[in-house]
Formats: C-alpha cells, structure tokens, sequence
C-alpha cells in the first residue's frame, strides 16, 4: 500500500474531506452560540429570582414595621379570682 497521490481521485477525496471539516466545524460553532445563549438566559432569570426574593424581602419588612408601630387595641386587664 502506497502513500502516492491517485490523480483525480485523490483530489475529490481530498475536497470531500474538506466539506466534511467545515460542515463540522459549522456544527461546533451553532452548539457553541446555543450555550452562549443558554449561560445568558440562566444568567438572567437568576438575577430574576434574586430580584424577586428581595422585592418579597422588603415587602416582609415594611409590612412587619407597619403592624409594629401599630397599637393594639387596648389594654385587657386580667383579674385574679378572689377567694
């Protein structure tokens, strides 16, 4: 078995090679933009859910203050039973 080039054959087998990388090539770069795509949009709705969590946070917050400030009603006084 020889390495020798075969003419017009070897040439067409070399051109199909060469499609063949580049589609290959073409599929790497398509899954490559997907993930980019991906990491940005997980990015995103984390930084949703955090926004989300602290907007409940203070939520929380400012209605715990409210009801805290508030006096209740008034006293009740309970009394001892006498004997």
């Amino acid at each position: 078995m020889s390495a020798e080039p075969n003419g017009p054959d070897d040439s067409t087998q070399r051109e199909l090679e060469r499609r063949a990388l580049r589609g290959v090539r073409g599929l790497v770069d398509k899954l490559d933009n997907m993930d980019q795509a991906d990491r940005r949009s997980q990015r995103k709705l984390f930084w949703w859910i955090v926004g989300g969590a602290l907007a409940a946070v203070l939520v929380l917050a400012g209605v715990v203050t409210y009801y805290s400030g508030k006096p209740s009603g008034g006293m009740i006084e309970i009394q001892a039973p006498r004997k």
